[in-house]
């Protein structure tokens, strides 16, 4: 049977991550231990749907430290913060810095899962719209100023007389530039026109 995610978990107490690698093994996801947060830096992570539960405090390296590494590094993974001590300015540094949340122990074993389930499915909800919002924006970047113009108004609803006057041009030169635009992205009609104004995100 398939493993839901792969689980990456640091922290520096031992009993900590061998009771969360039987959790979450148990609830069918494949569980990555470290007790330093260096050693996690040197591992090659895998392209598969993840999630990163951390320590705050640990010797060396911090959680935080580890966030701001992470950051750097631009590493898609939600990141999950699990200690039994976070004062209020260690939290809002925590979920400033990228933190899908932050969870006080002790905690059920319920909830814990249920968590780490929302973070990756959030996460992958955000990484699949950043994918479209971009290949929508490149397959744009093709056209023209004035044809870029053209599909905006288009996809806002706008008939090609409403177009020509906007842009104190004529119906026929419209006509021509929705014919480009549509030759240019390959697509057959306004509602494909729409889908990919709508995902780049350049509708008014």
């Amino acid at each position: 049977m398939p493993t839901e995610a792969n689980i990456y978990i640091v922290d520096d107490d031992e009993l900590v991550l061998s009771t969360l690698d039987s959790i979450f093994t148990f609830a069918g996801f494949e569980v990555f231990t470290f007790n330093r947060a260096e050693d996690f830096l040197a591992t090659d992570l895998s392209d598969a749907p993840g999630c990163l539960i951390l320590d705050l405090r640990m010797p060396h390296m911090s959680g935080l430290e580890l966030q701001r590494h992470l950051a750097k590094r631009q590493l898609q993974l939600p990141v999950i913060i699990y200690t039994g001590n976070a004062d209020v300015a260690t939290t809002v540094r925590a979920m400033s810095d990228g933190a899908f949340t932050l969870i006080q122990k002790p905690i059920s074993n319920d909830l814990l899962v249920e968590t780490v389930r929302d973070a990756i499915q959030q996460h992958q909800e955000r990484f699949q719209k950043t994918a479209l919002y971009q290949q929508a924006r490149d397959q744009l970047a093709c056209l023209s100023e004035k044809e870029r113009q053209v599909a905006i108004l288009a996809a806002d609803g706008l008939t090609a007389a409403d177009i020509s006057k906007q842009l104190h041009v004529s119906i026929r030169t419209v006509e021509a530039h929705k014919s480009n635009i549509f030759k240019k992205l390959n697509i057959h009609s306004i509602a494909q026109l729409t889908r990919l104004v709508v995902l780049a995100e350049l509708t008014h």
